[in-house]
């Protein structure tokens, strides 16, 4: 199962345009929401109406995932930042020294998230999927800044074609999108 981690930006957004010119093995792309009423607005109305159009428009799956409670409801990004007597700020911060604070909405909300869909779909430890992350060359720290889990193998297609974030706009634009 070859799955790429699509954020809506430009980065990902050059990674769906590689697989529609298949440039890159990937069919499927996963975007974990945090929710309508946490996630930009321009980057929701971008998804749904460039970035899911064009990909069904060339034979390529691009799924919205929620977050979703024990009981199958709903939960968002700011729903959990507002809820009544929360003490945790799970919202990515910096502390006074620059280091990174506790970032769990990457975790609860994109990893966790698509890391349910990938397993539900027959990723395992023992065949894990394939899962494409949108870092280009100009911002090669954030490549292995996390851990890898059992039911997945990442992989960074822009690196390998040494692409960089003006490749990727020009990529976007060659093809007549908007660049997001």
């Amino acid at each position: 199962m070859n799955v790429v981690s699509y954020g809506g930006g430009v980065q990902s957004t050059a990674l769906l345009v590689l697989a529609a010119r298949g440039r890159i093995d990937f069919d499927t792309f996963l975007m974990a929401n945090v929710g309508d009423d946490s996630e930009h607005p321009s980057t929701l109305r971008y998804v749904r109406e460039i970035a899911m159009p064009y990909a069904a428009a060339n034979g390529i799956a691009l799924h919205l995932l929620d977050r979703t409670r024990r009981d199958g409801s709903p939960e968002t990004l700011w729903g959990r930042l507002t809820r009544e007597g929360s003490r945790s700020l799970p919202i990515p911060v910096r502390m006074s020294n620059g280091a990174p604070g506790t970032r769990s909405c990457t975790a609860d909300f994109k990893i966790k998230v698509t890391g349910k869909w990938l397993k539900a779909h027959g990723a395992s430890a023992t065949s894990p999927a394939t899962l494409g992350i949108g870092i280009s060359v100009d911002e090669i720290q954030r490549a292995n800044s996390r851990r890898q889990e059992a039911h997945e193998r990442i992989v960074y297609p822009l690196l390998d074609l040494r692409m960089r974030r003006d490749d990727c706009v020009r990529l976007i634009a060659d093809e007549g999108l908007p660049v997001p």
